[in-house]
């Protein structure tokens, strides 16, 4: 009789728990068909029910792309923090369209409810992180008392420092209380990140004191300062440049803020800085005289008389950002540098000028002795473009058969070059390398020409057009 009642309540206790799980089951897939459905107001109903489980996620993305859509409208309507809740947890969605839809209904919801929002900087998945940095930064400054309330939450101060960041000037109050108040030594470092990325000079005075940090962290510091880059911290980033003491990314730093600064005492301190044993710090240096532009062509010049090559080169790729005839003349001179190497250089950053002033060095550097320099120079006429056309065609009836071969190359790869080219395919005196330079560019165009020249009596002449024509008829 007791086996007997055991086994009756052991199989209504089986049911009872199967029957609750076929329930819950059928009020799950009620509540996610709701949710995802076309009525309004049952659909509201279930979206606020579903934002208190955990799983609402999977259990929205157990339904196709135009249901999963239609959860942004229902989202909209809710317009509650249980809404944004929502919303931010559908960045997640592997659709780019079903994303962009729900970070539409943010921009819509989302200034409603800051504090929801908020929530998504301190999320692990990137693209709710991002999407809620694009979507504060797009509502604007009443987003900023939230973003600074974030930014002192370790799990959220990398998202809200690129918020406060995309504010700039107007975050600048806010991170000078924090860094006055806090105590916290990764907080501190952290606003003094923003602050210099943010590049406001009120900032100068509150960030100074923390130059007394060690190395290992003062490099934030002075990163910071350097980004600022304001001329009465000048002596301090000097002091960071020459100073084997300091993190060389630090001292980097430093010299693209003396380059900002481009001071009289910076670029004297760029100066030596390109002759740094770190090449680190000398690299960096040549972006620092990059930033200075034409300013420091004096000091460039004085570069290129040094004894090391490194140093002469270094000097020749700072100057080649600089669209400037005197930068042309300097680098034309360095075209025979000694150094094979500072050569090179030099024919290149002659077409990074883009300065027209460059074609006739570049010209005449298609016959220099040293190959090595005749075809860096034929990339920078390439780099010029256009207005080196007219003295690359002159160039193909060179008796030089390099220089001209160089001059069809470079013409091959200017798109603007085939008329020209066309014509001189034309002319006897060129016709030879400007058919090279066609073949080169598969020019269509130019098959008529190829057809005639592959009756020509020269040999040299058939065999261009015969391979060009081959080329065009695969």
């Amino acid at each position: 009789m007791k086996v007997w009642l055991f086994r009756l309540l052991f199989g209504a206790a089986v049911l009872g728990v199967i029957g609750s799980a076929v329930w819950n089951n059928i009020a799950t897939n009620r509540l996610i068909e709701q949710a995802t459905g076309t009525d309004p107001a049952a659909q509201v109903q279930a979206l606020q029910q579903m934002a208190q489980r955990d799983d609402f996620f999977d259990l929205i993305q157990s339904r196709r792309t135009p249901a999963r859509l239609r959860v942004a409208e229902g989202v909209e309507r809710l317009n509650s923090p249980d809404a944004v809740k929502i919303a931010l947890a559908m960045l997640r969605d592997p659709e780019p369209k079903v994303r962009d839809r729900f970070l539409d209904a943010l921009r819509k919801i989302g200034g409603n409810h800051l504090e929801a929002l908020a929530e998504g900087l301190k999320n692990g998945d990137s693209k709710v992180k991002n999407g809620t940095i694009q979507v504060m930064s797009e509502l604007g400054l009443k987003c900023l008392p939230v973003a600074l309330k974030a930014f002192e939450d370790s799990g959220a101060r990398d998202a809200a420092g690129e918020v406060l960041t995309r504010f700039g000037s107007a975050s600048v109050p806010g991170l000078l209380k924090l860094l006055r108040n806090t105590q916290d030594e990764g907080l501190q470092l952290s606003a003094i990140s923003v602050l210099g990325r943010i590049g406001d000079r009120r900032a100068v005075d509150a960030i100074l004191p923390f130059l007394k940090l060690p190395p290992e962290k003062r490099r934030v510091v002075l990163t910071a300062l350097a980004s600022i880059a304001d001329p009465r911290t000048e002596s301090v980033l000097i002091k960071a440049l020459r100073s084997p003491d300091e993190d060389p990314d630090a001292r980097a730093q430093a010299a693209l803020g003396l380059g900002q600064m481009a001071t009289p005492g910076a670029l004297r301190a760029l100066r030596a800085g390109l002759e740094d044993p770190n090449l680190i710090v000398a690299d960096a240096c040549v972006s620092g005289f990059q930033r200075a532009g034409t300013k420091a062509l004096g000091m460039l010049q004085d570069a290129l008389q040094s004894q090391n090559a490194a140093t002469r080169r270094r000097a020749v790729l700072a100057l080649g950002v600089l669209n400037d005839a005197q930068a042309v003349v300097m680098l034309t001179r360095a075209l025979n540098d000694p150094d094979a190497t500072v050569r090179r250089t030099a024919a290149d950053a002659l077409g990074t000028t883009g300065h027209p002033n460059a074609i006739p060095a570049l010209i005449a550097a298609l016959a220099h002795p040293d190959g090595g320099v005749a075809r860096n120079a034929t990339r920078s006429l390439v780099k010029i473009g256009a207005p080196a056309i007219p003295a690359l065609i002159i160039q193909l009836r060179s008796p030089n058969p390099t220089v001209a071969y160089f001059a069809a190359h470079a013409l091959s790869q200017i798109p603007e070059a085939e008329p020209a080219l066309l014509q001189a395919a034309e002319n006897p005196a060129t016709q030879r390398y400007a058919l090279v330079a066609l073949k080169e560019r598969a020019s269509y165009a130019a098959k008529p020409l190829f057809e005639r020249a592959a009756r020509s009596e020269d040999p040299v002449m058939r065999q261009i057009a015969e391979s060009a024509l081959q080329q065009l008829s695969q």
